[in-house]
């Protein structure tokens, strides 16, 4: 079915409207292109590299995360707004390179970023994505010739199309970047919308916005994705548009290249013991759980007490090196504890339990949560 005249004079408006916004932002993030050429072009080894990418505040996740990493992976940070006492930190008790952004950008800037600068195979980790087992990094980064990108989660499919990447923990065939370059598909990982919209983007100090997918990426989804009832091919079963990686991936599959699930996660947003693993946890949504504090329903009535909990237990895991501001998170977050009725001692045991409910042993719940062995 073919989109009516209306939609497709709609769809090349809001092209138009996105080519504008984004050689505006390109403008705006000229200095912030060439820096990080110049840092990446010295980095020591490239090859296989992880990046991992945090903004400020999150300091208590991102020491976490990397309390998992052996010291051996080739890892390299980027940090955004990153306070000085943050920055400090990092540079004191890690040994990887670490790259400083000063404005705040969100984590669509710096994987496209990526995308344009690599000149290699290279992995993405999520802060708040816990690598429990150490060979997976690894088994991570081989990647096979037919393979886009290897993953531990993803979105199911269903409705004429099939399963789609979740980014917590990829890695990425470089040479499959190019072939889709080749092919005149723009190879971008950032979020879609035919409309431009905002969604998949964080407000920083100017407003974000989707790509518009281009009429070459249109015509090769329409390889590998049913159409919706709007004529142009449909964002993935529950979705509202092409989250980040998800069009960079369909596009590679159109070309004859596969997504790779390196374990058989599941993302779907049950919480059920399909997502979780001994191996590896993803939480999800630490930067933006505040955002449910006082919204009805299963958001605001259990995401939000969990997430705030674990928020909890990643600065109490900090200790007393951790920048003074995190001693003042801290009480905000034991105050608004005690506001629910969770006692804070209580909090380790509730998610040890929360995980030995999904299938997670308590050794690896005490690896988390930086704890003896606590039984739920």
């Amino acid at each position: 079915m073919k989109p009516s005249l209306t939609r497709r004079l709609r769809l090349d408006w809001h092209r138009g409207l996105g080519a504008l916004r984004q050689a505006s932002g390109r403008r705006h993030e000229r200095e912030i292109r060439r820096r990080f050429r110049e840092f990446h072009a010295a980095l020591p080894d490239r090859k296989g590299a992880v990046y991992m990418f945090f903004t400020g505040g999150l300091l208590h996740w991102t020491a976490r995360a990397l309390s998992f990493v052996p010291e051996d992976v080739n890892l390299v940070l980027i940090g955004s707004a990153l306070p000085d006492g943050e920055v400090a930190w990092l540079r004191e008790r890690t040994p990887w390179p670490l790259h400083v952004i000063g404005p705040r950008v969100d984590d669509n800037t710096v994987l496209e970023l990526l995308f344009e600068t690599a000149d290699d195979d290279f992995g993405w980790l999520h802060i708040d994505c816990f690598v429990l087992e150490p060979g997976l990094f690894a088994e991570m980064a081989t990647l096979g010739d037919d393979v886009s990108i290897n993953c531990i989660w993803s979105h199911p499919g269903g409705d004429g199309m099939g399963d789609t990447v979740h980014s917590a923990f990829v890695h990425f065939n470089h040479r499959v970047l190019q072939a889709v370059r080749e092919a005149g598909a723009q190879p971008v990982p950032t979020a879609h919308h035919y409309d431009g919209a905002s969604l998949g983007r964080t407000i920083t100090d100017r407003p974000l916005y989707s790509r518009v997918p281009t009429r070459r990426q249109v015509e090769l989804l329409r390889r590998v994705v049913p159409d919706g009832p709007d004529g142009l091919p449909s964002y993935p079963p529950g979705a509202s548009y092409f989250q980040v990686l998800v069009l960079y991936q369909l596009l590679a599959q159109a070309l004859g290249f596969r997504m790779n699930p390196v374990r058989p996660l599941v993302r779907d947003g049950t919480g059920s013991m399909e997502h979780y693993s001994d191996e590896i946890i993803h939480v999800n949504g630490v930067a933006t759980y505040k955002r449910y504090r006082d919204v009805e329903g299963s958001l605001g009535q259990r995401v939000y007490p969990l997430l705030l909990q674990a928020d909890w237990a990643m600065v109490d895991s900090l200790g007393e090196t951790a920048p003074s501001s995190y001693e003042t998170l801290r009480d905000e977050l034991e105050a608004e504890l005690r506001r629910l009725g969770i006692p804070p001692e209580s909090v380790k045991r509730n998610l040890a339990g929360f995980l030995r409910e999904r299938g997670v042993a308590p050794e690896r719940s005490a690896q988390i949560l930086g704890a003896e062995r606590t039984e739920a």
